[in-house]
């Protein structure tokens, strides 16, 4: 039994604890508003001062982008955030003047680019780390977010040699020795007691390797330092440095460069490496180290084109950045992080204040709100800060960057941890380079496809025999898919697409199409000839190029264009106009100068006849005799030789070649002619190639297709319909034309292509499988596997005969429709000379 006093206290102390609970319960579902203290109070003035200089033009750019203040009470509260771009060396001159000028020339800016007067000062700073920026800003109370352990071009001193407890700062990576230490935990874990470490010979470039060193020291593990200077003699002496590695049987080689995108030699080691077959060994061990975890060189992109997807040494790296996410700078996780964290900030603070202004805004509880601030962020994950600002409770993944386990995890350290073995979680599975074995999915991967010759096509059974499941189709696309399941060990189920459609963006945003299968999760991949372009990969995923390919047209093939007056083709009209006009001269001028001979000979008659006759090479009964006369036939019979020989040589040219109706042979030619009609598929990338497209032939063409009652069309077989029917060129792949012009024997492909592309394989975005089925391709273009099945079902599956026909093409066979012009022509004479001895 408990005393009456005890009792007392007893249920004060639970009456109490109800009252805390029900204020605590109505403040947590209680929505924040912002309420002044006063009617007249106005939203605070926010301002953000970002750091910049000529090298970090991209880093304000990623901050400016990602400050917002979206809620409705931040809105109430604050101000939109103005921001001020400080220039480090023009601005604030921190490298001529140190901190003298800085405070100075940060209210100028102010005043220069806010508009706002001398009275309002700067909220926040964000940018790299300088010595007399956080001592200035310390002193007058404003938050520094430190996106960078030392600043862009120019360094006071280094963030990981300064020992300086700054109030103020606000670290956005984790700190340089930790990191390190993660390293070195990895080299104890590995039991490897000697690592070769090549760093930098700059001094203000390599303080943070220089700290690695000093930790490996202290774990009693000997670091094998090579300092090699950056510049032209890079490549040389990295080359010495591996050749005494390799002399000295040292398996472990790390390379720190603590500035990589700007010096390179990350991947300077890597290119030197592979030259001397240490990334074929096994047994080696390279580990790369950026404290700005960009890692340039080891971007999904530059492994397959540097062949580093088939090493099989371990090529390992920290990361606390995802590597799904493809960073362009290596400013861009942090600057981004550190916008977030600013617009975060102004809603904690508000939580802080209950939801009421103050007075005054206070920038150190303002800055005690941004230590308080956690979330994930997709770059960079946990983001969290303890009491003196330094990131917290972050996670460091250790990824494999080479062979068949590419941008695997093979490790996890977190900093919390007071022990290696509480710090560093190693993967058993990921230790090995010949993992990744067995299939990628433990399930049915489900693909999607759209039916189009030549990549799927449809099975017709002989005797009504139905094909069930995947054997339902066959294609180039089948094929590939087959064989890249046989390497991948995965098993696969196809189905089509429900409006067999590639897909293009709708109206309101959505997709449709194949696009939207692999978008909503009903397929985990999308195959056929769908093109790699831009607008879709802002949605999904695409894997490396399987085939290249363009656009141009397909026609009608043309056919032989044939007159009965074929013999008269050699000569133009005019030529034939102008040896008409000259016998009839020539006969003139006989007639003139034989008209006074008394043995007159040339009369009118007879003068016709003998011009006739020179021009059939058949001659007269009679020659002329006078000089002059003679001179005038001599002239004559030359040009008739000339004359008859040259359209004996054209006649023949003529008649032994196919006289072909004119078809278009370009877009600008196809542009120009209004007999022929034009189009494409509805909705397709080459539709929206030509709608978008900025030269003029491109628009000159769009607005016939938009004209032309076919100008489009559902599919390729709709349109290669069309262009059987005649008058009508079809713009499209030039691997489906290319087939349609093979087994549609009334076609034919025109045209060099354009906007040449590569069709892929789509993905979700962010797929995890990405890697191994682009691994998987690279196998099967190294085995040419995709080049035979190129072969078989383009040129082995051809139907219709070669333009040649087995003869050469300059050969014609001669028929009655080649001579019909001179047996009319012998017609006529006959008819004409039994006309005039009838009269």
């Amino acid at each position: 039994m408990l005393k009456p006093t005890t009792r007392c206290v007893f249920y004060t102390q639970w009456i109490q604890l109800g009252v805390v609970m029900t204020l605590v319960s109505w403040s947590l579902g209680k929505t924040l508003e912002c309420m002044p203290s006063s009617s007249d109070q106005s939203p605070y003035t926010f301002i953000v001062g970002v750091l910049s200089s000529n090298r970090g033009r991209s880093f304000q750019n990623f901050v400016t982008a990602n400050i917002k203040n979206n809620e409705t009470a931040v809105q109430n509260c604050f101000m939109p955030p103005y921001i001020v771009i400080m220039d480090i060396d023009r601005d604030l001159m921190i490298p001529r003047s140190g901190w003298t000028k800085i405070i100075d020339m940060m209210e100028s800016q102010v005043d220069d680019q806010a508009n706002l007067g001398s009275e309002y000062g700067l909220t926040v700073v964000i940018g790299p780390f300088y010595t007399n920026m956080a001592m200035i800003l310390q002193m007058v109370g404003i938050p520094y977010i430190v996106t960078d352990y030392k600043g862009f071009d120019w360094v006071d001193s280094n963030r990981v040699t300064d020992s300086v407890q700054w109030h103020s700062v606000i670290e956005m990576r984790p700190a340089a020795s930790e990191i390190n230490l993660a390293v070195v935990d990895l080299c104890k874990a590995e039991n490897w007691t000697s690592v070769v470490v090549v760093l930098p010979d700059n001094p203000r470039e390599n303080q943070e390797c220089k700290d690695l060193v000093k930790q490996m020291i202290r774990s009693h593990i000997s670091p094998i330092p090579y300092a090699v200077s950056l510049g032209d003699k890079t490549s040389n002496q990295t080359r010495d440095v591996l050749r005494n590695a390799q002399m000295l049987e040292q398996r472990v080689v790390l390379t720190c460069s603590p500035r990589d995108e700007k010096d390179k030699l990350i991947e300077t080691v890597l290119n030197e490496a592979m030259s001397f077959g240490l990334l074929g060994d096994k047994n080696n061990v390279f580990i790369l180290l950026d404290t700005s975890m960009y890692l340039e060189p080891l971007k999904e992109m530059n492994m397959y084109r540097k062949g580093l997807y088939a090493v099989k040494c371990r090529l390992l790296a920290f990361r606390y950045t995802f590597n799904n996410v493809n960073l362009t700078s290596s400013q861009e996780a942090t600057a981004t992080d550190a916008a977030e964290l600013v617009s975060r900030a102004q809603t904690r603070y508000l939580e802080m204040s209950n939801g009421y202004f103050d007075p005054v805004f206070s920038k150190a509880r303002f800055l005690d709100a941004i230590r308080q601030v956690t979330f994930d962020s997709p770059l960079t994950g946990h983001v969290q800060f303890d009491n003196e600002g330094k990131r917290v409770n972050y996670t460091l993944r250790l990824i494999n960057h080479g062979g068949m386990g590419l941008f695997q995890p093979v490790g996890q350290w977190n900093p919390a941890g007071s022990s290696i073995h509480e710090r560093l979680n190693l993967s058993k599975s990921g230790n090995d380079g010949d993992q990744a074995k067995g299939s990628i999915f433990d399930n049915v991967l489900k693909v999607v496809v759209v039916v189009e010759e030549p990549f799927v096509i449809r099975k017709v059974g002989r005797n009504g025999h139905q094909y069930e499941g995947n054997d339902r189709y066959e294609g180039f696309t089948i094929d590939i898919l087959r064989q890249l399941a046989n390497v991948l060990q995965l098993k696969y189920e196809i189905y089509e697409s429900p409006d067999n459609f590639y897909g293009a963006e709708n109206a309101n945003g959505s997709w449709n199409g194949m696009v939207q299968e692999v978008l909503s999760g009903n397929a985990h991949m999308g195959m056929g000839a769908i093109s790699i372009t831009s607008s879709r990969e802002k949605v999904i995923d695409f894997s490396l190029g399987v085939i290249s390919t363009g656009v141009n047209m397909l026609i009608k093939k043309p056919k032989e264009a044939k007159t009965i007056f074929q013999f008269m083709e050699p000569f133009s009209l005019n030529l034939w106009l102008a040896i008409i006009g000259a016998s009839f001269v020539v006969s003139v001028i006989l007639f003139i100068l034989d008209y006074s001979s008394i043995e007159r000979q040339f009369t009118v008659k007879e003068t016709l006849w003998f011009s006739i006759g020179t021009l059939l090479m058949r001659g007269t009964d009679f020659s002329p005799r006078p000089t002059s006369q003679r001179i005038v036939t001599a002239g004559f019979t030359f040009f008739v030789l000339i004359t008859v020989s040259t359209y004996t040589a054209n006649m023949a040219a003529f008649l032994t070649t196919t006289n072909l109706e004119q078809p278009v042979t370009s877009l600008e030619q196809l542009a120009e002619r209004s007999d022929i009609e034009c189009g494409t598929i509805d909705k397709s990338a080459t539709m929206k190639f030509l709608q978008d497209g900025s030269k003029q032939v491109y628009k000159e063409i769009w607005q016939k297709i938009r004209e032309s009652e076919y100008g489009l069309v559902e599919n390729s077989s709709v349109g290669r319909q069309r262009v059987e029917q005649g008058h009508y060129a079809f713009i499209f792949d030039y691997l489906i034309n290319l087939y349609s012009e093979k087994n549609y024997c009334e076609t034919k492909m025109v045209g060099i292509p354009v906007r040449l592309q590569e069709h892929g394989i789509v993905l979700p975005a962010g797929a995890s499988y990405k890697t191994k089925i682009n691994i998987g391709l690279l196998q099967l273009k190294e085995q040419n596997y995709i080049r035979d099945m190129q072969k078989k079902w383009w040129d082995n599956k051809r139907k219709c005969d070669s333009e040649t026909s087995g003869r050469s093409s300059t050969q014609v066979e001669f028929s009655i429709g080649h001579m019909a012009g001179v047996f009319i022509v012998g017609g006529f004479g006959m008819a004409c000379s039994v006309a005039f001895f009838l009269s």
